[in-house]
């Protein structure tokens, strides 16, 4: 009864003071230039834009940590990549984002998404340079070398029935087994999507949370697991730190959606191949999306550990990451 009776005396204590107003100083803050991109080693045509929107270039600034508004990108930045010589290799241009119903060519003054203008690849091995201003911030500057890509020793895919009676794709269980260099430091992220029959895209790979695979936890750093290339905040990278020279596995339930136009009845064309995609990452992009990850897993507690974001942008926020993929193709 004693230990009631304290309880009930701090509650009392501890919600009266709720109503306390406390002045807090504003802390200092200079809005600095924020931005987000991936140079791969793929030609950023159309297609491989709307797969890897996660990779895109966004703009923004940053703002105070009591300010209120949502972060609003901004359309007049200028942004180019340089290679080792210091010869410009891709510039950008502002768009509106897909799924907001404006055409790919449309300006954007509220989301901050760019597109390049010289569908630029990078080359493994080769090292660039990011550079970006805009007016009112300071310019930015980041430098990566592009890594090596990975070595896909086997992969496979085993069709099962739907756990879902609501899957119109296919479902089964898919596996995927590196060739990990012992040489190097190496940092891979794993995602996978299906093919038509002539070697288009047909429509993207799902994690089936409905079986039980046995592989742990949804999100588990410590093992290869696949990423979700649309979203930033679905990426897992994985560190050979604990495999170093092994072989490093992947192993998932998945099912598949048709991403296009159904015909007559609900028809769509045939899939005729799931292509996995190891993509080997910079040290920094490895560590910027683990900072992420963490700071998502706050899920805006107060109470939680702070979870500074990573950043390699000097004078600025952000992160320019490489990515050098890998693909394997599986028949269906």
């Amino acid at each position: 009864m004693k230990k009631i009776v304290a309880f009930l005396c701090f509650a009392t204590l501890m919600f009266g003071s709720c109503e306390t107003i406390v002045d807090v100083d504003t802390p200092p803050h200079t809005p600095r230039l924020t931005l987000t991109y991936t140079l791969s080693n793929q030609v950023p045509i159309t297609n491989y834009q709307k797969f890897f929107q996660a990779r895109g270039l966004f703009v923004s600034t940053s703002q105070s940590v009591l300010e209120l508004k949502n972060p609003e990108g901004r359309k007049d930045a200028t942004v180019q990549v340089l290679d080792e010589t210091g010869q410009v290799v891709e510039q950008f241009r502002s768009r509106a984002r897909y799924g907001y119903n404006n055409n790919a060519g449309q300006q954007d003054s509220i989301y901050g998404h760019y597109v390049p203008t010289r569908n630029f690849a990078g080359e493994p091995g080769h090292t660039y340079t990011l550079r970006a201003s805009a007016p009112g911030v300071e310019a930015v500057e980041a430098t990566l070398t592009m890594p090596e890509g990975a070595t896909i020793e086997t992969a496979s895919y085993v069709p099962s029935a739907p756990s879902s009676p609501y899957v119109r794709g296919t479902a089964g269980r898919l596996t995927c087994s590196i060739l990990d260099n012992a040489a190097t430091a190496d940092y891979y992220v794993a995602y996978a999507r299906v093919l038509d029959r002539s070697g288009q895209y047909w429509g993207r790979v799902r994690i089936d949370h409905n079986r039980n695979s046995g592989s742990g936890p949804e999100i588990n750093l410590s093992r290869l697991q696949l990423s979700e290339s649309s979203e930033m905040h679905s990426q897992y990278p994985f560190s050979d730190v604990i495999g170093n020279g092994q072989r490093i596995s992947l192993s998932a339930d998945i099912y598949t959606t048709y991403d296009g136009s159904y015909g007559a009845g609900g028809a769509y064309p045939e899939p005729g191949y799931i292509e996995v995609i190891v993509s080997s990452i910079t040290s920094d992009a490895y560590k910027f999306n683990q900072s992420l990850n963490r700071y998502n897993d706050t899920d805006d507690n107060p109470f939680a550990e702070p979870a500074p974001l990573f950043s390699n942008l000097r004078l600025g926020y952000g992160i320019f990451g490489g990515a050098t993929d890998v693909m394997y193709r599986i028949p269906l």
